[in-house]
């Protein structure tokens, strides 16, 4: 009857240390990505920011994945893959499903497969599980940057990169 907490404590706390050992490492940047991985890393490094530069960065890319967001699942009726030919939804269900999905919450006041086109499901639904966690992890490192007294909390936009493509993406292949 307890081996299965058990084994569950146990086992979270072995994978613990490797991960978060693996974690530091990539947000620091300390790994030797493949070429044309840095050469993309590169475009996006704008200069190390401090902390104004790296809040209005995650605020500017959040507004933009807000209305984004809303944009697909306000036009979803004309938006390609939607072979059951589904209607918009409300407005307020609309803005309800693209802040919580930003948020990384994912409250839902709707059946996804039967209230969202293909379109919507991948290119908000999947797209936002990826990115709104990414965007968690960058706030997250900016903030153990400045507890550990870094002048410069980093780059914003290399952060959720780094999130994104060495931690949550290769993760969901794993699992």
């Amino acid at each position: 009857m307890w081996f299965l907490p058990a084994s569950i404590i146990v086992f979270t706390i072995i994978v613990a240390i490797p991960l978060s050992r693996y974690m530091a490492w990539v947000m620091d940047g300390r790994y030797n990505p493949p070429r044309f991985i840095a050469w993309l890393e590169g475009r996006l490094d704008s200069g190390p920011q401090n902390w104004k530069q790296y809040a209005t960065s995650l605020l500017v890319f959040n507004a933009a994945l807000f209305v984004f967001g809303f944009a697909v699942l306000a036009l979803q009726p004309w938006m390609p893959l939607n072979p059951q030919h589904k209607g918009m939804l409300s407005p307020t269900t609309i803005f309800n499903a693209t802040i919580s999905f930003m948020t990384n919450t994912d409250l839902q006041h709707y059946s996804g497969e039967v209230h969202l086109t293909n379109f919507s499901q991948i290119f908000f639904c999947i797209a936002n599980f990826f990115i709104s966690a990414s965007v968690g992890l960058a706030a997250f490192t900016a903030v153990i940057r400045a507890l550990r007294g870094d002048s410069r909390l980093g780059n914003y936009f290399i952060d959720m990169w780094r999130a994104l493509a060495y931690l949550l993406v290769p993760a969901g292949f794993v699992l």
